[in-house]
């Protein structure tokens, strides 16, 4: 008898209600089956054993996992060892046999849906391994941890793979870039959790479990991906090739995770980097966790790492006393040709504690021949990499021991608030803000399909609310796609389709659209309801418009046939729209099908509860100014009233507000930001003749500039009209920036257009959607008061 009529058998003895004797039959097969065949026939086998009982269904795993060594026989057995290896003779515990049942039955049901189900169970089993930890527990758990997650990454990224290769049809490039973008999404999971539990964490065995923790969950998901074969080359071999996507994570590895790490990758230039600087300055790091015994231990809080300049930064919490920054810095540069004598001096200019490097000779003179740099760069040698650690954790030593012998009284000299990565696209878990705000207004589309319009002002945080996270509640894929520049390799592909099939003028071919959204999805469609958002779809309606009016020809086989199949694809799944303004899509208006169809909704700023300090307001104000500075719920309630929770202006806000504060000389000991701080910055900061010559706001005035000229009235005729309402409003009442509603028709009479411009009701509806005004029935008011503000003082092009 086969195996598939075996199979057959154990199954109606299942149904007939019968459990030992079909369990007997299922362990006699696995025992008889070879392990490689064994490995091929496991994911026919694991359907068959979830019909189980829970006890005997773990006990099938158990036994199907000790038969096949725990992991598939063509994955290759890890060269590296972890510190806290359990003993071979120990079995999985409950909680691992728990672990490993929910991440099979993501695999099998929720895959790659890494922001909703992955999100909440990592989540979840990191807290009840992080609470054992913490209580003692036996660091066999951590191994735990890393197997479970091991055999889940190579067996999702081989279903993924295979999926994108063989029944997509994708190229093997593309689909390698899909996997290595799922593997940094995968990643960024457990830095979510370090990050979050980073903030909050200050004793030192806490800091050590959360250490340990991340480092056997970050092993684990990169181990089981170097396993994986693609095309003619494994996992390990890539993971050099791509540490962009990843490699700032090194930062937050035990020393031991790191040389565990280097012996998973391809061997060559980037583990040799690793050994020979990264790990001892990680070393040096836990040194000084393991060796203070009062109030501060240097905990990674952030990290940059560039492929490029061969150099990873890590940032170590400062102590709470220290007057200059929140953070200590430090440098390993993997190679010496970066290391050269600018890039030395550069970063000693910055206030970096330390680098580490190998050194060539004239730059070894270099820095002998220099004080500052002595003191400060340590020569990294392969051959003596504790020595080198032991010097590392002196300099660092050095430069805590200074921070905390500076009187706690001293007076703010650094602004903080420049730190935030403003113009970063894909900025590290620990500034990232959970927008509950545009989560919910996913979620009140789930089981809605048609097309939405989402407008907002410029910089207002739409790409990163709704560029890659899972929002939604229901089974839906969300598809992330921009005009513009997107934070993946695959973010504009839906634009590129969209602007070849222009190219080639040839007649559309039906489906076109759903195919692309397939294509461009983070996971296999397999025919489940699409959330397919473009983001900057001003420039691609701009686009279409363009090539219609320069070739008739293409406006019928290509323009209008792709507005058509937008209206087919919005029946069954949702389209949103992202942009600035509302109209871009009002294009071929004498046979534009899609039109009728589109709704505009209100797109969300930081919201701000009052009489709080959390929220996704006080969350963004709280990664701008750290806990160095402290704030009440009245001083976030006024920056709030003054930038409506733009981020964008609120950073370029309180980097002015932190300026300020330095003029001031006010103390760090003590200080707490109150409603009245606020008050008097703006009366000194927020005035025509400051916002006129502050740097901090130049990327406005020059966007209002631009938007209030002839030029951009001929461009943009709505955003033309909506900044000149805003300026005239401003203007007007300079104080409260609103007026009468009855004063408003007045007003727009007055804009300089050099044509007709849309009337009062229309931008008061849609540009009150996209952040610009409010309204009620008595008054219009210009809602993020600093852009009133800012377009009251600019010269626009027309008088």
């Amino acid at each position: 008898m086969g195996i598939e009529e075996r199979l057959t058998a154990i199954e109606e003895e299942l149904r007939l209600g019968h459990a030992e004797r079909p369990e007997k039959m299922l362990k006699e097969l696995m025992q008889q089956m070879r392990k490689d065949t064994l490995a091929e026939w496991r994911p026919t086998l694991e359907p068959v054993i979830d019909r189980f009982q829970p006890k005997r269904r773990r006990q099938l795993r158990d036994f199907l996992d000790a038969r096949i060594r725990g992991r598939p026989t063509d994955v290759r057995e890890p060269t590296a060892t972890l510190a806290y290896e359990a003993p071979a003779t120990v079995g999985p515990t409950d909680h691992e046999v728990d672990f490993r049942e929910e991440l099979a039955e993501l695999s099998r049901r929720h895959i790659f849906q890494w922001a909703t189900s992955y999100r909440e169970c990592l989540f979840r089993h990191f807290d009840l391994r992080l609470s054992q930890m913490e209580a003692g527990a036996d660091p066999s758990v951590m191994a735990a941890v890393r197997r479970c997650l091991s055999e889940h990454s190579h067996d999702i990224f081989t279903k993924g793979y295979r999926h994108e290769r063989d029944a997509k049809g994708t190229g093997t490039n593309q689909a390698v870039q899909k996997s290595v973008g799922g593997l940094a999404r995968f990643l960024d999971l457990p830095l979510d959790y370090y990050a979050v539990q980073a903030k909050d964490t200050h004793r030192q065995h806490s800091m050590i479990a959360l250490r340990e923790l991340y480092s056997a969950a970050f092993l684990g998901i990169l181990e089981g991906y170097a396993s994986v074969r693609f095309a003619s080359e494994d996992g390990d071999s890539l993971l050099p090739q791509f540490s962009q996507r990843w490699g700032h994570s090194l930062a937050f590895l035990t020393p031991a995770a790191a040389q565990d790490l280097t012996r998973l990758i391809e061997q060559g230039p980037l583990a040799e980097g690793v050994e020979r600087s990264v790990i001892p300055l990680l070393e040096s790091i836990d040194r000084l966790m393991h060796k203070e015994r009062e109030d501060y231990f240097p905990l990674p809080v952030s990290s940059r790492f560039s492929s490029r300049d061969r150099f990873l930064e890590i940032a170590v919490r400062a102590p709470r006393s220290a007057s200059a920054r929140p953070v200590i810095e430090a440098r390993a540069y993997m190679e010496a040709d970066p290391a050269y004598p600018h890039a030395l001096t550069e970063a000693h200019a910055r206030g970096m504690a330390l680098v580490v490097a190998p050194l060539k000779p004239d730059v070894r003179e270099f820095v002998r021949e220099r004080e500052p740099l002595a003191t400060m760069v340590v020569e990294a040698n392969e051959e003596y990499s504790r020595a080198v650690s032991g010097r590392a954790e002196q300099v660092w030593g050095r430069a805590i021991f200074a921070l905390r012998s500076k009187r706690t009284g001293a007076a703010i000299s650094h602004n903080i608030a420049r730190e935030f990565p403003l113009n970063t696209p894909n900025p590290m878990p620990f500034y990232r803000v959970q927008r509950t705000s545009v989560r919910d207004l996913l979620r009140a589309f789930d089981r809605t399909n048609g097309v939405r319009l989402w407008c907002s002002v410029r910089r207002s945080g739409k790409t990163t609310a709704c560029f890659g996270p899972d929002y939604t509640a229901t089974d839906s894929v969300i598809v992330s796609q921009t005009c513009g520049t997107g934070p993946t390799e695959n973010a504009r592909l839906f634009y590129d389709r969209v602007s070849d099939a222009l190219a080639s003028k040839a007649r559309l071919p039906a489906g076109f659209v759903e195919a692309c959204a397939a294509e461009c999805a983070p996971v296999a469609t397999d025919d489940r309801r699409m959330v397919l958002i473009i983001d900057e779809y001003e420039t691609l309606f701009g686009v279409l418009r363009a090539s219609a009016e320069q070739n008739s020809y293409v406006r019928y086989t290509v323009v209008q046939p792709l507005l058509n199949q937008l209206v087919e694809f919005a029946q069954d799944n949702l389209l949103v729209l992202l942009g600035q303004q509302p109209d871009a899509h009002f294009i071929l208006m004498d046979q534009n099908q899609l039109a009728p169809y589109v709704r505009q909704d209100p797109f969300p700023l930081f919201e701000h509860g009052a009489g709080t300090r959390a929220g996704e307001f006080g969350q963004l104000v709280g990664k701008i100014l750290t806990d160095r500075i402290d704030r009440d719920p009245g001083f976030l309630a006024a920056i709030h009233h003054e930038t409506a929770g733009h981020p964008f202006l609120t950073v370029n806000v309180l980097c002015a507000l932190v300026d300020w504060l330095i003029e001031q000389k006010r103390p760090y000991r003590g200080l707490r930001l109150v409603e009245s701080d606020f008050d008097e910055f703006r009366a000194a900061k927020l005035n025509p003749g400051q916002l006129v010559i502050s740097p901090d706001y130049d990327f406005f005035r020059d966007a209002i500039r631009q938007a209030m000229n002839e030029l951009g009235y001929r461009s943009n005729r709505w955003l033309f009209t909506v900044y000149w309402a805003v300026r005239k409003i401003s203007r007007a009442n300079p104080n409260e920036l609103s007026v009468a509603r009855n004063e408003l028709s007045d007003l727009m009479e007055r804009i300089p257009a050099p044509g007709p411009v849309p009337d009062q009701y229309e931008i008061l509806r849609t540009a009150s959607q996209a952040n610009f005004l409010w309204y009620d029935d008595d008054r219009v008011g210009v809602k993020v008061r600093t852009l009133g503000r800012l377009a009251a003082v600019v010269r626009p092009g027309l008088a």
